[in-house]
């Protein structure tokens, strides 16, 4: 009994809900206008070809007609199921009673009746259609079996007014059974997909909620890095973030989607992300920076974008890192970009940084006035900024819109610990900048300590050609056209092995040297590689006259992951020293079957030529510490064997380390105190730069007073030089 209550109360629960409810009007909709069609068309044969006009006949065909319509327009238009089922329901009623009690239409009307089980039972509903059969069962009974069927009998046998009640009973019944228990699955698939349906809801809203958070974390993280970005200069402090809004401003009022908006905003707070491998001194410096200074501040955009590259997973921040310097007019840097070549992201960005660097105060000038930032604006419609966007944001600017932004600090935010891809690109090259020397800042590439240790680890690793450059002539360079000319050719040959340098690591040793590692190079590539360097450096120096002068010259050795570092740069040494007794401006590789170089005949003439283009000295012989360390080692040998005293004196510059300027200041003290003393000791002795704060003099055949004398008085040369300086220079000295 109670299994019969749960059936009959699954079977008052209806199937058609969501999209079977769609469906299921549908189909009540199609199948009722096609019985009205029907009816009207059985309406016209009653009026037009049966003669005479039966009325009950025509009667049934209208209300049919009727009906129909009734059922289409509840469910087609009102959408009212229960309403739409009704209608067929009592006509089905009404019609069939009539004809199983007049025998209508010669008693065929009542065979109509064997569609209803199924038919009410699926589009009706399961309920409907067994009680329906249970209804149609007894009427049946009664007028087979009842003298009430007396006008059915005329046109049956007594087999069939007998049987008939029974076949509609047993229809109805496998029917119902069958009906029950597709009704009983579909509900369970219905409650299985509710279910389904809820717990994606409820998986699908903790998503969206971690989403959120995890949204926020990286809003957080990115805004965490343009803070230590803008830290680096106290004066730029919320610059990324003023930026970021600007940009956000003028996005929305271009009508951008939220989507691409939030991408322009994460992408303009890293737009500067590049000047965390910047030099502090060169970012505060409030003087006029010098071209190679200049040229290392235009590095961020690349820099910025290498960092970005495949790191991070925002549209358009590559773009905007690296071409936010772009011009319109084609004249800004790294690539020269013009008009819709460049990004609009990048453009939109450029527009947003010139503004508030304008509007903000800076380590080499006061923040400029309204009119001023308006002019350079304005006037910079078409050359420097995309002139769609730069009207944009100047109505923005004349609205107030940009007021608040205008007016506030950028907020601090505290973000957790990430440990992505991104913040690991970051760090190592924030850890760099920090490293003394660990990217040269006139070449460009790496310096000797992170170069070697670089170098020498993937030598371990795998073999290749080991390349020793030796650029000729640098001191002469210096000598005749002044420092910046050798800082220039330096830079040249520091771009020229960055060109070059795919599948290789490169450094400057310091002074004029230079190492090249060419990982699982074979010989004859190698060779091509050193021959493009060795051309297209020859190419771009004689394009200056001031240092076309300079040459390179290599020394190669093939090695494999079995040989040590030592080995083979002594060997690479060995043959760069080879090529430069041959003239120079060559290359030569090591040979693996004879560790003495051959001795060829060499032209006397080209060698003093040689040697006469190397410059001549005045006052100090100036070297290297590499060569400086073989000097020392004869000067201790001629004072051996002929008993002539020398000194070995360290010169060191102290000064209380920290604030902006101290390495700016410590390298122009440095430049004071060479030149005072070479200013001061004699031709014969030498002299090198130890490191950044450090020189060694060896003084030939003085005794300490000797040196006494020579040290007061380049003391005195350097603070006649520098004031009092912010450095101190103090002086010992140990016996050779």
């Amino acid at each position: 009994m109670k299994h019969h209550r749960e059936i009959w109360k699954d079977l008052n629960r209806s199937l058609y809900v969501g999209d079977r409810l769609k469906a299921n009007l549908s189909v009540l909709t199609f199948v009722s206008l096609f019985t009205a069609i029907l009816s009207f068309v059985l309406i016209l044969l009653n009026l037009f070809v049966h003669k005479p006009v039966d009325p009950l006949r025509l009667l049934m065909s209208i209300v049919t007609l009727f009906s129909g319509i009734g059922c289409a327009y509840c469910a087609g238009v009102l959408k009212r199921r229960e309403i739409a089922v009704l209608i067929p329901t009592l006509f089905s009623i009404f019609v069939f009673t009539v004809y199983a009690f007049t025998g209508y239409a010669e008693g065929t009307g009542i065979l109509w009746s064997l569609l209803v089980p199924i038919g009410m039972c699926y589009f009706v509903g399961v309920k409907y259609g067994i009680l329906l059969s249970a209804y149609y069962s007894v009427l049946y009974l009664v007028v087979c079996y009842t003298p009430l069927g007396a006008n059915l009998a005329k046109y049956y046998t007594p087999a069939f007014m007998t049987r008939f009640p029974l076949a509609f009973l047993s229809l109805s019944v496998f029917t119902a059974i069958a009906m029950i228990q597709y009704h009983r699955i579909s509900l369970l698939e219905i409650d299985y997909t509710d279910r389904l349906n809820k717990e994606v809801a409820r998986q699908t809203a903790v998503a969206e909620e971690r989403a959120e958070k995890i949204q926020q974390m990286s809003f957080q993280t990115i805004q965490t890095l343009a803070n230590a970005i803008d830290a680096k200069d106290p004066y730029t402090k919320g610059h990324s973030s003023r930026v970021s809004r600007y940009s956000v401003k003028i996005a929305e009022a271009l009508g951008w989607d939220p989507d691409r908006v939030c991408d322009l905003q994460y992408a303009a707070l890293l737009h500067d992300i590049g000047k965390i491998g910047v030099p502090d001194s060169i970012l505060n410096n409030p003087k006029r920076l010098t071209d190679v200074e200049y040229d290392i501040i235009k590095s961020h955009t690349t820099m910025g974008s290498d960092i970005l590259r495949n790191k991070i997973l925002i549209n358009g921040a590559e773009g905007v890192a690296r071409g936010h310097h772009e011009r319109y007019d084609g004249r800004g840097y790294p690539d020269g970009l013009r008009g819709k070549e460049i990004p609009e992201e990048a453009r939109i960005v450029a527009i947003a940084d010139a503004f508030d660097a304008m509007s903000s105060n800076r380590v080499y000038r006061k923040a400029c006035n309204h009119e001023h930032i308006m002019r350079e604006m304005t006037e910079g419609r078409g050359t420097q900024f995309d002139p769609d966007f730069t009207n944009v944001f100047i109505d923005l600017w004349k609205r107030g819109e940009l007021d608040a932004i205008l007016e506030s600090d950028a907020e601090d935010h505290d973000a957790p610990e990430a440990s992505s891809a991104l913040l690991q690109e970051v760090m190592v090259a924030f850890a760099a900048q920090n490293v003394a020397e660990e990217i040269d800042p006139v070449t460009g590439i790496m310096a000797r300590s992170s170069g070697e240790a670089a170098i020498a680890k993937a030598m371990q690793q795998v073999g290749g050609c080991f390349a020793f450059l030796d650029m000729d002539n640098l001191k002469k360079i210096n000598d005749t056209y002044g420092h910046k000319a050798g800082d220039r050719v330096l830079k040249l040959v520091g771009d020229t092995l960055k060109a070059n340098c795919e599948n290789s690591i490169g450094c400057r040793l310091g002074g004029d040297e230079f190492l090249l590692f060419m990982k699982e190079a074979t010989k004859e590539s190698a060779e091509e590689r050193i021959r493009k360097i060795l051309t297209e450096f020859e190419k771009k120096k004689n394009e200056d006259s001031e240092i076309s002068p300079a040459s390179l010259s290599a020394g190669l050795v093939m090695c494999t992951a079995d040989d040590t570092y030592i080995k083979t740069y002594g060997r690479a040494d060995k043959v760069l020293y080879y090529v430069k007794q041959n003239g120079k401006n060559g290359y030569s590789f090591y040979k693996e079957d004879d560790d003495d170089l051959p001795v060829e005949n060499v032209d006397i003439n080209k060698l003093v030529e040689s040697i006469r283009n190397s410059g001549s000295y005045e006052g100090a012989m100036d070297v290297e510490y590499r060569q400086f360390s073989k000097f020392y080692e004869f000067i201790c040998n001629l004072e051996k064997r002929f008993s002539h005293p020398s000194k070995l004196v360290m010169i060191t510059l102290e000064g209380e380390k920290g604030g902006a300027y101290y390495m700016d200041e410590l390298e122009k003290a440095m430049f004071y105190m060479e030149q005072s003393i070479r200013q001061t000791v004699r031709s014969v002795d030498i002299v090198t730069r130890y490191n950044r704060q450090q020189f060694l003099v060896i003084l030939v055949g003085t005794d300490p007073e000797g040196v006494r004398i020579a040290m007061d008085r380049i003391i005195r040369g350097y603070y006649k030089m520098t004031g009092s300086g912010s450095f101190t220079p103090v002086w010992t000295m140990a016996d050779t």
